[in-house]
């Protein structure tokens, strides 16, 4: 099996290259911006329809081997090519051409096209690297191989015409994952709290399958930047409601310490007057810490605006009171401490308050909101209490 030369891999990893390129033009393009995979070039940056950036992607696994050699396919065919679309009658010279490579190449001739896009070369110079690759055959004697009859065919251009192609090819080497990524995540706006990574995944997988939608359907792919900041959007969204959902119960530890500290607080007292079961008080102070412990970690994240706990707030508030009055008049005249015990579970047994517009599931979050609130002697359950009055304005 190791001497089979499978090259199935290599073309993968080549069309995923290419869809991380096109999304890395479509999350640095300007406004107004497409990007298209496999129409005129691998990588094609379009502006009002025309191509305004061509891009070839030569990519490799083998630590070992020159991309872009000097004599080699890779370049001259797409100088070939490139130089026929710019020939071609009617067509706009397209603005930049480009070679992305995965690895640093260190050949000759890109090292002269690397320097020239630093301003540390002449075009001229490239030029005439160019022109020493040129057959130097005398006669007929001997008939040039393929190689050398392509690059012969991309010479016979004038020098004015390969001194207006040279100008424009620029050569860009691959940088660290981490880096190009941070820098798309910045192109598209990404939030500071959003999983990167994890946007990008999803943005890759969409232009895949919108691309081989196209594709299937006979049209070119092309993709707008608007589409894509309209999916980052989506994206990013749906990211923020997974931030905003709290840590399930389990995943939310309080001490015995805090447990033991939380009885002697006033939510505690108000259960005491209407003579809650054991397992109402623990499961009381269980939820009143974990809601605390929650909330604090949402707001210091910033998943969730100070006004909206105000007014989540006052929802449980002015639910309690329909509730204390629904209760206290259907079961009068049974003893209060009855009625509170009621009161006590219609409000915090199974209702699920909403977290800014969102489901949140964790009764914890609801039922440690009221017993924050009676903490606070903004709710009981005693329909015979009458909170103090303090004489404060």
């Amino acid at each position: 099996m190791a001497g089979i030369n499978n090259t199935a891999a290599a073309q993968a990893a080549g069309y995923i290259l290419q869809l991380e390129r096109a999304l890395h033009h479509l999350a640095h393009a300007g406004v107004g911006a497409a990007v298209a995979v496999e129409h005129l070039d691998d990588v094609v940056v379009l502006k009002d329809g025309r191509a305004v950036l061509q891009e070839q992607d030569k990519s490799t696994a083998n630590a070992g081997a020159r991309l872009l050699a000097d004599r080699s396919k890779a370049i001259w065919r797409t100088l070939e090519i490139w130089l026929l679309q710019r020939e071609s009658t009617g067509s706009l010279p397209c603005e930049r051409h480009m070679f992305f490579v995965n690895r640093p190449v260190e050949t000759a001739i890109a090292t002269l096209l690397k320097r020239r896009t630093r301003g540390e070369a002449t075009s001229a110079e490239v030029l005439a690297a160019f022109r020493a690759e040129g057959s130097t055959l005398k006669g007929k004697a001997k008939k040039p191989t393929l190689a050398q009859a392509l690059i012969d065919r991309v010479l016979e251009r004038s020098d004015d015409n390969l001194l207006d192609l040279i100008d424009r090819i620029e050569i860009v080497e691959a940088v660290g994952a981490a880096e190009d990524r941070g820098a798309m995540g910045n192109g598209l706006g990404l939030s500071p709290r959003a999983n990167t990574d994890d946007i990008l995944d999803g943005l890759l997988g969409w232009l895949t399958r919108l691309l081989r939608e196209e594709w299937a359907a006979g049209r070119p792919g092309i993709v707008t930047r608007a589409a894509v900041l309209l999916q980052k959007d989506a994206l990013q969204a749906r990211q923020a409601r997974s931030r905003l959902l709290p840590k399930a119960a389990s995943d939310v530890l309080v001490s015995e310490a805090d447990r033991a500290g939380a009885l002697s607080r006033t939510f505690v007292e108000h259960l005491g007057r209407i003579e809650a079961a054991d397992d109402d008080v623990v499961d009381a102070v269980d939820h009143f810490l974990k809601f605390n412990v929650e909330k604090h970690r949402l707001v210091v994240e910033g998943e969730v605006a100070d006004r909206e706990w105000r007014d989540r707030g006052d929802r449980l508030r002015t639910r309690w009171r329909t509730l204390m009055r629904r209760h206290s008049r259907a079961l009068y005249p049974k003893p209060s401490a009855e009625i509170g015990q009621v009161i006590l579970a219609d409000a915090t047994y199974d209702h699920l308050e909403p977290l800014d517009n969102q489901p949140c599931g964790e009764l914890y979050m609801t039922s440690g909101h009221y017993h924050r609130l009676a903490d606070e002697n903004e709710v009981w359950w005693d329909p015979t209490y009458t909170p103090e009055v303090t004489g404060e304005n």
